[in-house]
């Protein structure tokens, strides 16, 4: 079905007709949008956000489970030499292909790596009608908890059985839950 445009108005740039609500036709946009300005931290846009954020408080990482990591973390980020020399060594190490090789888990040290590759993609089948159905049957809610669902999950964790039985409403938190604990039996049984 074509796009019914309104005549009455034109693109700022050109003068051709647009949809409503638009200013510029596509090309005048992607044209304008690569013309704007870009923003810059000036010196003064620095000290007016220190200003309006001094005082509130800041909700610090706390480091996982390991102890002392947040207070270590905290004292870092109150101390500018050391916030200086941390901010120096991420741009140095940003540009490093290595040092970012090293970061996270990459390769077969990825809990989710399997056949040379992290993630496996969905098998043929899974279709928008398989989680209609799965959704449907579950009422919108999670079929551990009864909170409001976010997520459809494969009850045996393969990615290419697509069965209604397999399938499985969950909100975020039980399917993370629920994967943490696949993951750790997997990896239980592959240390014996």
């Amino acid at each position: 079905m074509p796009r019914i445009v309104n005549n009455t108005r034109k693109c700022l740039d050109c003068g051709s007709p647009v949809p409503r609500k638009v200013k510029r036709c596509p090309p005048c946009h992607r044209k304008a949008l690569l013309e704007r300005p870009t923003y810059e931290r000036t010196k003064e846009h620095r000290l007016k956000m220190s200003g309006r954020l001094k005082g509130r408080k800041i909700r610090w990482k706390t480091g996982g489970s390991l102890p002392g990591v947040a207070e270590k973390i905290r004292q870092a980020h109150l101390k500018p030499e050391l916030r200086e020399a941390a901010r120096r060594r991420g741009l140095a190490q940003a540009a490093d292909p290595e040092w970012r090789k090293r970061c996270g888990s990459p390769g077969a040290k990825n809990p989710n790596w399997q056949d040379g590759r992290s993630t496996l993609p969905y098998a043929r089948g899974w279709t928008r009608k398989a989680k209609a159905l799965a959704w449907e049957r579950a009422k919108g809610l999670c079929e551990h908890c009864g909170q409001p669902g976010r997520d459809t999950h494969h009850k045996d964790f393969q990615k290419d059985n697509h069965d209604l039985e397999n399938l499985q409403v969950l909100c975020r938190r039980c399917h993370k839950k629920l994967h943490a604990e696949h993951h750790r039996r997997n990896k239980c049984l592959h240390n014996l």
